[in-house]
Protein backbone atom coordinates (compact mmCIF):
# COMPACT_ATOMS: atom_id res chain seq x y z
CA UNK A 1 0.00 0.00 0.00
CA UNK A 2 2.78 2.41 0.91
CA UNK A 3 4.52 1.83 -2.43
CA UNK A 4 1.29 2.49 -4.30
CA UNK A 5 0.72 5.69 -2.33
CA UNK A 6 4.25 6.94 -3.04
CA UNK A 7 3.76 6.23 -6.73
CA UNK A 8 0.49 8.16 -6.83
CA UNK A 9 1.86 11.10 -4.82
CA UNK A 10 4.67 11.50 -7.34
CA UNK A 11 2.14 12.14 -10.11
CA UNK A 12 0.54 15.50 -10.98
CA UNK A 13 -3.09 16.33 -10.19
CA UNK A 14 -5.75 15.12 -12.63
CA UNK A 15 -6.54 17.89 -15.11
CA UNK A 16 -10.06 19.35 -15.36
CA UNK A 17 -10.94 17.80 -18.72
CA UNK A 18 -9.90 14.36 -17.50
CA UNK A 19 -11.88 14.78 -14.27
CA UNK A 20 -15.02 15.56 -16.24
CA UNK A 21 -14.38 12.61 -18.56
CA UNK A 22 -13.85 10.22 -15.65
CA UNK A 23 -16.93 11.43 -13.77
CA UNK A 24 -19.04 10.98 -16.88
CA UNK A 25 -17.66 7.45 -17.27
CA UNK A 26 -18.40 6.73 -13.59
CA UNK A 27 -21.98 7.91 -14.12
CA UNK A 28 -22.42 5.59 -17.09
CA UNK A 29 -20.85 2.64 -15.27
CA UNK A 30 -23.19 3.01 -12.31
CA UNK A 31 -26.16 3.29 -14.67
CA UNK A 32 -25.15 0.13 -16.49
CA UNK A 33 -24.47 -1.84 -13.30
CA UNK A 34 -27.56 -1.08 -11.23
CA UNK A 35 -28.56 -4.71 -11.03
CA UNK A 36 -25.02 -5.84 -10.19
CA UNK A 37 -24.93 -3.34 -7.32
CA UNK A 38 -28.32 -4.58 -6.07
CA UNK A 39 -27.18 -8.20 -6.30
CA UNK A 40 -23.85 -7.67 -4.54
CA UNK A 41 -25.35 -5.79 -1.59
CA UNK A 42 -28.23 -8.25 -1.39
CA UNK A 43 -25.73 -11.10 -1.20
CA UNK A 44 -23.73 -9.41 1.55
CA UNK A 45 -26.84 -8.69 3.63
CA UNK A 46 -28.64 -11.96 3.13
CA UNK A 47 -31.40 -9.70 1.91
CA UNK A 48 -31.41 -5.96 1.15
CA UNK A 49 -34.56 -4.44 -0.34
CA UNK A 50 -33.85 -3.64 -4.00
CA UNK A 51 -35.82 -0.39 -3.79
CA UNK A 52 -33.67 0.79 -0.89
CA UNK A 53 -30.48 0.01 -2.79
CA UNK A 54 -31.71 1.85 -5.89
CA UNK A 55 -32.63 4.90 -3.85
CA UNK A 56 -29.74 5.07 -1.43
CA UNK A 57 -26.84 3.53 -3.33
CA UNK A 58 -27.60 4.34 -6.97
CA UNK A 59 -29.94 7.32 -7.41
CA UNK A 60 -28.27 9.51 -4.78
CA UNK A 61 -24.86 8.99 -6.38
CA UNK A 62 -26.07 9.51 -9.93
CA UNK A 63 -27.58 12.84 -8.90
CA UNK A 64 -24.40 13.80 -7.06
CA UNK A 65 -22.22 13.03 -10.09
CA UNK A 66 -24.57 14.85 -12.46
CA UNK A 67 -24.61 17.92 -10.18
CA UNK A 68 -20.81 17.84 -9.91
CA UNK A 69 -20.25 17.59 -13.68
CA UNK A 70 -22.60 20.53 -14.27
CA UNK A 71 -20.94 22.86 -11.77
CA UNK A 72 -17.31 21.67 -11.71
CA UNK A 73 -15.96 24.07 -14.39
CA UNK A 74 -17.18 27.00 -12.29
CA UNK A 75 -15.99 25.52 -8.99
CA UNK A 76 -12.50 24.97 -10.41
CA UNK A 77 -12.04 28.58 -11.49
CA UNK A 78 -9.93 30.92 -9.39
CA UNK A 79 -11.86 33.52 -7.41
CA UNK A 80 -10.09 36.84 -8.09
CA UNK A 81 -10.53 40.39 -6.80
CA UNK A 82 -8.68 43.68 -6.43
CA UNK A 83 -6.53 43.94 -3.30
CA UNK A 84 -7.36 46.29 -0.45
CA UNK A 85 -7.12 49.96 -1.53
CA UNK A 86 -3.85 50.41 0.38
CA UNK A 87 -2.23 47.93 -2.02
CA UNK A 88 -3.98 49.07 -5.21
CA UNK A 89 -3.66 48.12 -8.05
CA UNK A 90 -2.53 44.67 -6.86
CA UNK A 91 -4.79 41.63 -7.03
CA UNK A 92 -5.71 38.64 -4.84
CA UNK A 93 -7.07 35.22 -5.71
CA UNK A 94 -8.10 31.93 -4.19
CA UNK A 95 -7.04 29.06 -6.44
CA UNK A 96 -8.48 25.57 -5.80
CA UNK A 97 -5.82 22.91 -6.17
CA UNK A 98 -5.80 19.17 -5.54
CA UNK A 99 -4.50 18.06 -2.16
CA UNK A 100 -2.74 15.03 -3.64
CA UNK A 101 -3.86 11.51 -2.76
CA UNK A 102 -7.08 11.08 -0.77
CA UNK A 103 -7.80 7.96 1.26
CA UNK A 104 -11.45 6.88 1.56
CA UNK A 105 -12.56 4.36 4.18
CA UNK A 106 -16.16 3.22 3.71
CA UNK A 107 -18.59 1.44 6.09
CA UNK A 108 -20.88 -1.53 5.48
CA UNK A 109 -24.30 0.05 5.93
CA UNK A 110 -24.27 1.85 2.55
CA UNK A 111 -21.17 0.19 1.12
CA UNK A 112 -21.46 1.52 -2.43
CA UNK A 113 -22.86 4.99 -1.73
CA UNK A 114 -20.22 5.84 0.84
CA UNK A 115 -17.44 5.01 -1.60
CA UNK A 116 -18.93 6.70 -4.66
CA UNK A 117 -19.94 9.94 -2.88
CA UNK A 118 -16.54 10.83 -1.40
CA UNK A 119 -14.84 9.53 -4.56
CA UNK A 120 -16.87 11.96 -6.69
CA UNK A 121 -15.74 14.88 -4.53
CA UNK A 122 -12.10 13.77 -4.49
CA UNK A 123 -11.89 13.30 -8.27
CA UNK A 124 -13.72 16.58 -8.88
CA UNK A 125 -10.97 18.36 -6.96
CA UNK A 126 -8.27 16.68 -9.09
CA UNK A 127 -7.00 14.21 -6.51
CA UNK A 128 -5.87 10.66 -6.94
CA UNK A 129 -7.64 8.26 -4.61
CA UNK A 130 -7.07 5.08 -2.62
CA UNK A 131 -10.24 3.32 -1.43
CA UNK A 132 -10.72 0.81 1.40
CA UNK A 133 -14.25 -0.66 1.17
CA UNK A 134 -15.73 -2.42 4.19
CA UNK A 135 -14.65 -6.02 4.78
CA UNK A 136 -18.13 -6.69 6.26
CA UNK A 137 -19.62 -6.49 2.74
CA UNK A 138 -17.02 -8.40 0.66
CA UNK A 139 -19.13 -8.97 -2.47
CA UNK A 140 -19.78 -5.25 -2.75
CA UNK A 141 -16.11 -4.50 -2.11
CA UNK A 142 -15.10 -6.80 -4.97
CA UNK A 143 -17.67 -5.18 -7.27
CA UNK A 144 -16.37 -1.71 -6.34
CA UNK A 145 -12.85 -2.80 -7.22
CA UNK A 146 -14.05 -4.20 -10.55
CA UNK A 147 -16.17 -1.21 -11.55
CA UNK A 148 -13.63 1.44 -10.58
CA UNK A 149 -10.95 -0.43 -12.56
CA UNK A 150 -13.21 -0.04 -15.61
CA UNK A 151 -13.41 3.75 -15.14
CA UNK A 152 -10.02 4.80 -13.72
CA UNK A 153 -6.41 3.79 -14.22
CA UNK A 154 -4.73 2.23 -11.19
CA UNK A 155 -2.68 5.38 -10.58
CA UNK A 156 -5.89 7.44 -10.52
CA UNK A 157 -7.98 5.24 -8.22
CA UNK A 158 -6.61 2.20 -6.39
CA UNK A 159 -8.89 -0.10 -4.35
CA UNK A 160 -7.49 -1.99 -1.36
CA UNK A 161 -9.35 -5.08 -0.13
CA UNK A 162 -8.76 -6.75 3.20
CA UNK A 163 -9.74 -7.23 6.82
CA UNK A 164 -9.58 -5.02 9.90
CA UNK A 165 -5.77 -5.22 10.05
CA UNK A 166 -5.56 -3.97 6.48
CA UNK A 167 -7.94 -1.13 7.38
CA UNK A 168 -5.69 -0.20 10.32
CA UNK A 169 -2.62 -0.13 8.07
CA UNK A 170 -4.55 1.89 5.50
CA UNK A 171 -5.44 4.56 8.07
CA UNK A 172 -1.76 4.91 9.02
CA UNK A 173 -0.65 5.82 5.48
CA UNK A 174 0.56 9.42 4.96
CA UNK A 175 -2.34 10.52 2.77
CA UNK A 176 -2.87 14.15 1.85
CA UNK A 177 -6.43 13.79 3.15
CA UNK A 178 -8.37 10.93 4.74
CA UNK A 179 -12.15 10.55 4.82
CA UNK A 180 -13.59 7.92 7.15
CA UNK A 181 -17.24 6.98 7.58
CA UNK A 182 -18.14 4.77 10.53
CA UNK A 183 -18.67 4.68 14.27
CA UNK A 184 -17.46 7.29 16.75
CA UNK A 185 -15.41 4.62 18.54
CA UNK A 186 -13.49 3.64 15.42
CA UNK A 187 -13.31 7.28 14.31
CA UNK A 188 -11.17 8.05 17.36
CA UNK A 189 -8.73 5.31 16.34
CA UNK A 190 -8.60 6.59 12.76
CA UNK A 191 -7.89 10.12 13.95
CA UNK A 192 -5.06 8.94 16.22
CA UNK A 193 -3.52 6.96 13.36
CA UNK A 194 -3.78 9.91 10.97
CA UNK A 195 -2.28 12.29 13.52
CA UNK A 196 1.12 10.59 13.27
CA UNK A 197 1.37 11.86 9.68
CA UNK A 198 -0.49 15.15 10.29
CA UNK A 199 -3.01 13.86 7.76
CA UNK A 200 -6.12 16.08 7.69
CA UNK A 201 -9.28 14.06 8.27
CA UNK A 202 -12.97 14.24 7.50
CA UNK A 203 -14.81 11.99 9.95
CA UNK A 204 -18.40 11.08 9.13
CA UNK A 205 -19.54 9.39 12.32
CA UNK A 206 -22.92 8.70 13.89
CA UNK A 207 -24.42 8.93 17.33
CA UNK A 208 -27.94 9.15 18.65
CA UNK A 209 -30.04 11.32 16.35
CA UNK A 210 -33.11 12.46 18.31
CA UNK A 211 -36.66 13.16 17.13
CA UNK A 212 -38.59 15.98 18.78
CA UNK A 213 -42.35 16.29 18.12
CA UNK A 214 -44.03 19.64 18.75
CA UNK A 215 -47.19 19.26 20.82
CA UNK A 216 -49.26 20.88 18.08
CA UNK A 217 -47.92 18.75 15.23
CA UNK A 218 -49.99 15.89 13.81
CA UNK A 219 -48.89 12.64 15.45
CA UNK A 220 -50.12 10.68 12.45
CA UNK A 221 -47.95 12.66 10.03
CA UNK A 222 -44.95 12.50 12.33
CA UNK A 223 -45.33 8.76 12.90
CA UNK A 224 -45.55 8.04 9.17
CA UNK A 225 -42.33 9.93 8.49
CA UNK A 226 -40.51 8.45 11.50
CA UNK A 227 -41.52 4.88 10.63
CA UNK A 228 -40.41 5.21 7.00
CA UNK A 229 -37.07 6.73 8.02
CA UNK A 230 -36.35 4.48 11.00
CA UNK A 231 -37.10 1.13 9.35
CA UNK A 232 -35.30 2.00 6.07
CA UNK A 233 -32.41 -0.48 5.74
CA UNK A 234 -33.67 -2.02 9.00
CA UNK A 235 -32.51 1.06 10.91
CA UNK A 236 -28.89 0.64 9.77
CA UNK A 237 -28.45 4.28 8.78
CA UNK A 238 -26.17 6.80 10.49
CA UNK A 239 -28.91 9.44 10.28
CA UNK A 240 -31.76 7.11 11.27
CA UNK A 241 -34.01 8.45 14.05
CA UNK A 242 -32.45 6.93 17.17
CA UNK A 243 -35.11 7.85 19.76
CA UNK A 244 -38.23 10.02 20.06
CA UNK A 245 -38.85 12.76 22.63
CA UNK A 246 -42.53 13.44 23.39
CA UNK A 247 -44.82 14.32 26.31
CA UNK A 248 -45.93 11.31 28.38
CA UNK A 249 -49.64 11.85 27.74
CA UNK A 250 -49.08 11.50 23.96
CA UNK A 251 -46.95 8.35 23.99
CA UNK A 252 -49.85 5.92 23.68
CA UNK A 253 -51.23 7.74 20.64
CA UNK A 254 -47.77 7.92 19.05
CA UNK A 255 -47.22 4.17 19.50
CA UNK A 256 -50.59 3.44 17.89
CA UNK A 257 -49.72 5.67 14.93
CA UNK A 258 -46.27 4.11 14.56
CA UNK A 259 -47.85 0.64 14.57
CA UNK A 260 -50.34 1.64 11.89
CA UNK A 261 -47.77 3.13 9.51
CA UNK A 262 -45.26 0.35 10.09
CA UNK A 263 -47.82 -2.32 9.22
CA UNK A 264 -48.99 -0.27 6.22
CA UNK A 265 -45.42 -0.15 4.89
CA UNK A 266 -44.53 -3.74 5.80
CA UNK A 267 -47.66 -5.94 6.09
CA UNK A 268 -45.31 -8.78 7.02
CA UNK A 269 -41.65 -9.08 7.92
CA UNK A 270 -41.06 -12.66 6.89
CA UNK A 271 -38.78 -13.79 4.10
CA UNK A 272 -41.52 -13.37 1.50
CA UNK A 273 -41.54 -9.59 1.95
CA UNK A 274 -38.79 -8.22 -0.29
CA UNK A 275 -39.28 -4.66 0.97
CA UNK A 276 -37.76 -5.18 4.41
CA UNK A 277 -33.99 -5.59 4.74
CA UNK A 278 -32.01 -7.93 6.97
CA UNK A 279 -29.53 -6.96 9.64
CA UNK A 280 -26.16 -7.17 7.90
CA UNK A 281 -24.80 -10.22 9.75
CA UNK A 282 -25.19 -12.46 12.79
CA UNK A 283 -22.78 -10.42 14.92
CA UNK A 284 -24.87 -7.26 14.57
CA UNK A 285 -28.12 -9.20 14.93
CA UNK A 286 -26.93 -10.64 18.24
CA UNK A 287 -25.75 -7.20 19.38
CA UNK A 288 -29.27 -5.82 18.81
CA UNK A 289 -30.87 -8.76 20.58
CA UNK A 290 -28.49 -8.13 23.48
CA UNK A 291 -29.72 -4.55 23.76
CA UNK A 292 -33.32 -5.78 24.03
CA UNK A 293 -32.46 -8.39 26.67
CA UNK A 294 -31.54 -5.56 29.05
CA UNK A 295 -35.03 -4.04 28.70
CA UNK A 296 -37.96 -5.27 30.87
CA UNK A 297 -40.59 -7.07 28.79
CA UNK A 298 -43.33 -4.64 29.79
CA UNK A 299 -41.44 -1.80 28.02
CA UNK A 300 -41.10 -3.65 24.71
CA UNK A 301 -43.84 -3.16 22.12
CA UNK A 302 -43.49 -5.91 19.55
CA UNK A 303 -45.06 -4.68 16.31
CA UNK A 304 -45.15 -8.22 14.87
CA UNK A 305 -45.95 -10.46 17.88
CA UNK A 306 -46.48 -13.60 15.78
CA UNK A 307 -43.18 -13.27 13.93
CA UNK A 308 -40.12 -15.32 14.89
CA UNK A 309 -36.82 -13.72 13.88
CA UNK A 310 -35.22 -15.61 10.98
CA UNK A 311 -31.70 -15.47 9.56
CA UNK A 312 -30.81 -11.94 10.77
CA UNK A 313 -34.25 -10.68 9.72
CA UNK A 314 -35.29 -8.68 12.77
CA UNK A 315 -38.76 -7.22 13.19
CA UNK A 316 -39.16 -3.54 14.19
CA UNK A 317 -39.58 -3.00 17.93
CA UNK A 318 -40.62 0.03 19.99
CA UNK A 319 -39.28 0.46 23.52
CA UNK A 320 -41.40 2.63 25.82
CA UNK A 321 -39.40 4.82 28.21
CA UNK A 322 -36.26 2.71 28.66
CA UNK A 323 -33.78 3.21 31.48
CA UNK A 324 -31.55 6.12 30.52
CA UNK A 325 -28.47 4.26 31.79
CA UNK A 326 -29.09 1.21 29.61
CA UNK A 327 -26.87 0.47 26.62
CA UNK A 328 -29.90 1.10 24.44
CA UNK A 329 -29.82 4.75 25.44
CA UNK A 330 -26.06 5.13 25.73
CA UNK A 331 -25.01 3.65 22.38
CA UNK A 332 -26.05 4.30 18.80
CA UNK A 333 -28.68 1.63 18.08
CA UNK A 334 -28.12 1.11 14.34
CA UNK A 335 -31.00 -1.32 13.97
CA UNK A 336 -34.82 -1.63 14.02
CA UNK A 337 -35.34 -0.62 17.64
CA UNK A 338 -37.03 2.71 18.43
CA UNK A 339 -37.05 4.00 22.02
CA UNK A 340 -39.61 6.61 23.10
CA UNK A 341 -38.58 8.99 25.88
CA UNK A 342 -41.03 11.06 27.93
CA UNK A 343 -40.34 14.78 28.39
CA UNK A 344 -42.37 17.49 30.10
CA UNK A 345 -42.27 20.10 27.37
CA UNK A 346 -40.10 21.69 24.65
CA UNK A 347 -37.62 23.12 27.16
CA UNK A 348 -37.18 19.72 28.78
CA UNK A 349 -36.63 18.11 25.36
CA UNK A 350 -33.99 20.68 24.42
CA UNK A 351 -32.22 20.17 27.75
CA UNK A 352 -32.28 16.39 27.21
CA UNK A 353 -30.65 16.73 23.78
CA UNK A 354 -28.03 19.16 25.06
CA UNK A 355 -26.98 16.83 27.89
CA UNK A 356 -25.75 14.27 25.38
CA UNK A 357 -23.18 14.34 22.59
CA UNK A 358 -23.97 16.54 19.62
CA UNK A 359 -25.95 14.36 17.19
CA UNK A 360 -25.35 13.90 13.49
CA UNK A 361 -28.95 14.92 12.77
CA UNK A 362 -31.78 16.35 14.83
CA UNK A 363 -35.33 15.75 13.56
CA UNK A 364 -38.02 18.26 14.49
CA UNK A 365 -41.70 17.96 13.67
CA UNK A 366 -43.29 21.39 13.94
CA UNK A 367 -45.07 23.98 11.83
CA UNK A 368 -44.49 26.70 14.40
CA UNK A 369 -41.83 29.19 13.31
CA UNK A 370 -41.01 30.17 16.87
CA UNK A 371 -40.47 26.53 17.87
CA UNK A 372 -38.34 25.83 14.80
CA UNK A 373 -36.21 28.92 15.43
CA UNK A 374 -35.81 28.05 19.11
CA UNK A 375 -34.67 24.47 18.41
CA UNK A 376 -32.35 25.72 15.67
CA UNK A 377 -30.76 28.28 17.97
CA UNK A 378 -30.66 26.33 21.24
CA UNK A 379 -29.32 22.99 20.00
CA UNK A 380 -26.23 21.95 18.07
CA UNK A 381 -26.18 19.10 15.55
CA UNK A 382 -24.57 18.19 12.25
CA UNK A 383 -27.86 18.91 10.53
CA UNK A 384 -31.45 19.83 11.41
CA UNK A 385 -34.28 18.28 9.40
CA UNK A 386 -37.76 19.68 9.84
CA UNK A 387 -40.82 17.45 9.23
CA UNK A 388 -39.06 14.65 7.34
CA UNK A 389 -36.38 11.99 7.83
CA UNK A 390 -33.31 10.97 5.78
CA UNK A 391 -33.98 12.96 2.60
CA UNK A 392 -31.75 15.89 3.59
CA UNK A 393 -28.80 13.58 2.79
CA UNK A 394 -29.83 13.69 -0.89
CA UNK A 395 -29.76 17.49 -1.19
CA UNK A 396 -26.65 18.19 -3.25
CA UNK A 397 -26.42 21.84 -2.20
CA UNK A 398 -26.47 20.93 1.50
CA UNK A 399 -23.13 19.99 3.10
CA UNK A 400 -23.33 16.71 5.00
CA UNK A 401 -21.30 16.15 8.13
CA UNK A 402 -21.30 16.01 11.89
CA UNK A 403 -20.04 18.04 14.82
CA UNK A 404 -18.31 16.95 18.00
CA UNK A 405 -18.76 13.23 18.60
CA UNK A 406 -20.78 12.90 15.39
CA UNK A 407 -17.85 13.91 13.21
CA UNK A 408 -15.85 16.74 11.71
CA UNK A 409 -15.79 18.20 8.23
CA UNK A 410 -18.41 17.77 5.53
CA UNK A 411 -18.88 16.95 1.88
CA UNK A 412 -21.55 16.71 -0.89
CA UNK A 413 -21.77 19.08 -3.84
CA UNK A 414 -19.60 22.17 -3.73
CA UNK A 415 -18.67 21.53 -0.10
CA UNK A 416 -17.20 18.19 -1.14
CA UNK A 417 -15.07 19.93 -3.76
CA UNK A 418 -13.88 22.46 -1.16
CA UNK A 419 -13.14 19.76 1.44
CA UNK A 420 -11.02 17.82 -1.05
CA UNK A 421 -9.19 20.93 -2.33
CA UNK A 422 -6.48 23.14 -0.95
CA UNK A 423 -7.88 26.63 -1.41
CA UNK A 424 -4.55 28.33 -2.13
CA UNK A 425 -4.21 32.06 -1.47
CA UNK A 426 -2.40 33.98 -4.24
CA UNK A 427 -1.28 37.62 -4.18
CA UNK A 428 -0.25 39.39 -7.41
CA UNK A 429 1.89 42.49 -6.87
CA UNK A 430 1.34 45.12 -9.57
CA UNK A 431 4.22 46.80 -11.37
CA UNK A 432 3.27 49.97 -9.56
CA UNK A 433 4.50 49.19 -6.04
CA UNK A 434 4.09 51.71 -3.25
CA UNK A 435 4.90 49.38 -0.39
CA UNK A 436 8.29 51.05 0.22
CA UNK A 437 6.37 54.12 1.41
CA UNK A 438 5.61 52.27 4.64
CA UNK A 439 8.82 50.28 5.12
CA UNK A 440 12.05 51.04 6.97
CA UNK A 441 13.76 53.38 7.28
CA UNK A 442 10.78 55.13 8.88
CA UNK A 443 11.26 58.77 7.96
CA UNK A 444 8.93 61.49 9.20
CA UNK A 445 7.04 61.34 5.91
CA UNK A 446 6.57 57.56 6.19
CA UNK A 447 5.39 57.92 9.80
CA UNK A 448 2.81 60.46 8.67
CA UNK A 449 1.62 58.09 5.90
CA UNK A 450 1.31 55.17 8.39
CA UNK A 451 -0.57 57.36 10.87
CA UNK A 452 -2.90 58.51 8.09
CA UNK A 453 -3.54 54.90 6.98
CA UNK A 454 -4.25 53.75 10.51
Amino acid sequence: MHTQLNKMQALPPICLDRRLERLQALYQTIQQNKQNIINAINSDYGHRAAGETLLAEVLVNLEDIKHTIKHLPRWAKADQWTADWKFWPSRCAIVPEAKGVVGIMAPWNYPFNLVAGPLTAAIAAGNRVMVKPSEVTPKTAELIQQLLAEVFTDDEVHVVLGDVDVADQFSRLPFDHLLFTGSTRVGKIIMRNAADNLTPVTLELGGKSPVLIDRNYSLDKAAKSIAKGKWFNAGQTCIAPDYVLIEADRIEALIAALKKHTIDAYPSIDINNDDFSCVVNTQHFERLQGLLKQVPNNQIIDLYPDYQNQVNRMAPVIVNQPDQQSKLMQEEIFGPILPIVAVNDLSDAIDYINRGDKPLTLYLYSNNRTTIRRVKQQTSSGSLAVNETLVHFAQQRLPFGGIGASGMGSYHGHQGFVTMSHMKSVYYQSRLNGNDLVRAPFTQLKKKIINWMS
